[in-house]
């Protein structure tokens, strides 16, 4: 049996069973069992847990049913997809009290800063070249071809037969024609290549790998930047680093571009959230590929409030305009542009209904769950943006992690599937502390947030209230 060397079955229930009991033995705090902190590990190894046996069910069932704990496995993977639901339900409940969790003790881990720089090192390198064993996904391929296109300045060939998801979204469009450009400089690209669909070259699929690791780097660079700067503790933004390395969710979906882009430019968003102009453009580039992230834009607006929100507003408009010009440059006629632009956006999730099964054929979960679902999402979004509520960052973050997740929920296939679009956030809510000090630059006249510096090494007994209470 030839397996390559550093290579992994995500799904494989071993592997998933020795990664539980290695982030728990890390990161879970066995000298306080009752706490937010282990309630949240064990929500999110669930959830991740559940997304790895939805993904690889069915088409490595048959594989799996010559093992001896075949009916188990089955079993788990057949109500995965239940259990995934039943747990985002759970998430987002836990993150709309969120804001009533005023005492965040600082809780450190079971390895020390140093060691966990160790382990995020090889977790990284294991992670990265998984990416460059297999072949990108054709999804990944278009974008790159649609991104050469850009910079040649020539149509995409369209066939009757590409179905309406098939088309790359603006963003990711805009982010291959800056990598095809940057390798065509190091003269590694090939001007006179066909663009095609059919046959992708090496240098496509090349770059679309080198573009995958990019943004998983770009990633782990926001949380060591949010853990320096806003947690006021490298430690903590190592551990950020080494849960997201370690989780099967993020092996598991390791190599998607419509995945871990929208998660990179939102994390950075809120890195730069002093700076409207910053936090628009990268928020309208999210938009760019996740149009659920539309939601989050009102959410914004009245966190800036008057004077930020116009500036939020017109690096949101220079965004969509140059969205639209890349999908104009990108399109053969006026036909063309229209239908990009209409299926880079799938409509579809707003559609409780579709016109080829009748009302009286749709099933009873599709009418009292995901009607209700999406009832219970507007409702929970009229009240965010509505209801008065201090406007700090601790708030903005976890209202907006709840959108992202609870938009996924009335999603029409793959129902809370995505969990890498609200990974990065969620775990920015799992391990902060108090952020109420850090509200926007209309609050405090531009005056940059300040903290309390901690004296980690000092011994926990002697630490006061400020500083054990953030």
């Amino acid at each position: 049996m030839d397996i390559p060397f550093l290579y992994v079955d995500v799904g494989h229930p071993t592997w998933l069973f020795y990664a539980a009991l290695l982030i728990c033995a890390v990161f879970f705090r066995f000298s306080r069992l009752i706490s937010v902190r282990n309630l949240d590990l064990l929500l999110i190894l669930a959830i991740s847990t559940s997304l790895v046996l939805t993904g690889t069910w069915p088409e490595s069932a048959t594989e799996r049913t010559q093992s001896v704990a075949s009916e188990a496995v089955g079993s788990l993977s057949r109500y995965s997809p239940v259990a995934l639901l039943a747990l985002t339900v759970l998430l987002v409940i836990r993150l709309l009290f969120d804001e009533s969790l005023t005492r965040r003790p600082r809780l450190e881990q079971n390895l020390n800063q140093q060691g966990l720089t160790f382990l995020c090192v090889p977790a990284f390198v294991i992670l990265m070249v998984s990416v460059f064993m297999f072949e990108p996904p054709g999804d990944n391929v278009r974008a790159i071809q649609s991104g050469r296109a850009l910079l040649q300045r020539q149509a995409i060939g369209e066939s009757e037969t590409d179905e309406e998801d098939a088309q790359p979204a603006p963003t990711e469009t805009l982010i291959a024609a800056t990598a095809s450009a940057v390798a065509e400089l190091s003269g590694g690209g090939d001007d006179a290549a066909a663009i095609s669909h059919s046959q992708p070259g090496p240098m496509e699929r090349t770059i679309a790998q080198v573009l995958i690791v990019i943004l998983h780097s770009i990633i782990v660079a926001g949380f060591l930047y949010i853990g320096r700067h806003h947690f006021n503790s490298v430690q903590l933004g190592i551990s950020m680093c080494c849960l997201y390395l370690l989780l099967p969710c993020t092996a598991f979906k390791v190599h998607e571009l419509s995945h871990v882009l929208p998660a990179a430019c939102l994390i950075w968003a809120f890195a730069c959230y002093r700076r409207p102009a910053v936090a628009g453009v990268l928020l309208g580039l999210a938009c760019g590929t996740l149009f659920f992230t539309v939601f989050l834009l009102p959410l914004w607006a009245v966190f800036y409030g008057r004077r930020g929100s116009l500036r939020f507003g017109l690096s949101l408009g220079a965004m969509a305009a140059l969205a639209l010009f890349t999908v104009a440059m990108t399109s053969s006629s006026t036909d063309s542009f229209v239908n990009r632009i209409v299926h880079s956006t799938n409509w579809a999730a707003f559609q409780l209904f579709t016109d080829q099964v009748p009302v009286s054929q749709v099933g009873v979960g599709q009418i009292f769950l995901r009607i209700t679902l999406a009832a219970a999402f507007v409702v929970m979004f009229i009240a965010m943006i509505v209801v008065p509520r201090r406007r700090n960052l601790e708030n903005l973050l976890a209202n907006s992690t709840a959108l992202v997740v609870a938009a996924q929920l009335w999603y029409p296939e793959d129902v809370g599937t995505y969990v890498l679009w609200y990974l990065p956030l969620l775990l920015l809510v799992m391990f902060r502390p108090r952020l109420d000090r850090f509200t926007p630059p209309e609050l405090d006249d531009g005056r940059p947030a300040t903290r309390p510096k901690t004296t980690e090494a000092r011994p926990a007994g002697t630490l006061s209230r400020l500083t054990l209470y953030h």
